[in-house]
């Protein structure tokens, strides 16, 4: 059963993230199946059926699995709670005078979370929750799908701003797909171009977040590190990208991508980390 505080997010800056986060999901997706797809196929002829079919299916799951990792971050203990740590300090490991319990290494502590999380990547206000050792592969699928989806609805919308930009000149079209509301106050647009403008607008500011995010997480993914460690350029938990990956999307990592509700046990246990200096592969052995 999932702790419902922490289900809920914990600041204000939290909160803000988490219901845009959620609002952006949902709107790009309801927006591109109930308004673009029907216009496309409405206004192509040759649009054959199972064109429809392909870009439903595709929406469907892009959004099912969007939704369904947000959950999972959310809703996974990545924690140090419940756990049974040494009294006595180990080599590697660190005392938190917070939590008053010895830390396992790259554990930190999180001062919104307000408990030390287990190989602690970052605070991620836009699910108002820590991403860890337990729910990382869910964020990695997180940003992958909603990249996914910021590129998709961008080319599938390509028409749709075309009609909007019509054939005026560059910057007086400019000006009604990046600054959508003003146009509509100084009545340069309607209310109904204002709100599709917003929507291409966020379309396209959700393909470049979430790609950014991505691309620098995929990074640190390849290289066995968590953001502190890239930060300070710690390389020492680089075992080689296949069991990096593995760590963290788990033991079925090549399908695991696919949807987050599919098993993929991860090999540790978070508590304790070969070291690339001392790791011998299994083909190795």
């Amino acid at each position: 059963m999932a702790n419902w505080k922490r289900l809920l997010p914990k600041t204000p800056t939290d909160t803000i993230a988490y219901i845009f986060t959620l609002f952006g999901i949902n709107a790009i997706f309801f927006f591109e199946l109930l308004y673009v797809l029907p216009k496309i196929v409405t206004e192509d002829y040759e649009y054959s059926s199972w064109k429809w079919y392909f870009h439903m299916t595709c929406g469907c799951v892009i959004y099912l699995n969007a939704l369904s990792s947000f959950w999972k971050i959310i809703s996974t203990e990545t924690s140090v709670r419940g756990l049974m740590l040494p009294s006595i300090l180990k080599p590697g490991w660190r005392f938190c005078h917070i939590c008053e319990c010895n830390a396992p290494p790259r554990s930190f502590h999180c001062y919104t979370c307000k408990t030390c999380v287990l190989r602690r990547d970052h605070h991620c206000v836009f699910t108002g929750n820590c991403v860890g050792h337990k729910n990382h592969r869910y964020y990695m699928m997180l940003l992958f799908y909603n990249a996914l989806a910021g590129w998709y609805a961008t080319f599938m919308n390509i028409s749709i701003a075309w009609t909007i930009v019509g054939t005026e000149w560059f910057p007086l079209s400019l000006l009604k797909l990046i600054f959508p509301f003003f146009a509509w106050v100084i009545g340069y647009v309607t209310f109904n171009e204002m709100l599709l403008s917003a929507i291409l607008l966020l379309c396209i500011a959700a393909m470049c977040a979430m790609t950014g995010l991505l691309s620098y997480h995929l990074k640190n993914l390849y290289r066995g590190q968590i953001t502190h460690e890239s930060t300070h350029n710690v390389l020492k938990y680089d075992l080689g990208w296949k069991e990096n990956v593995r760590a963290v999307m788990g033991e079925n990592w090549r399908v695991g991508w696919l949807s987050p509700w599919l098993p993929s046990p991860l090999p540790g246990d978070g508590l304790e980390f070969p070291l690339a200096s001392v790791y011998e592969a299994p083909k190795d052995l």
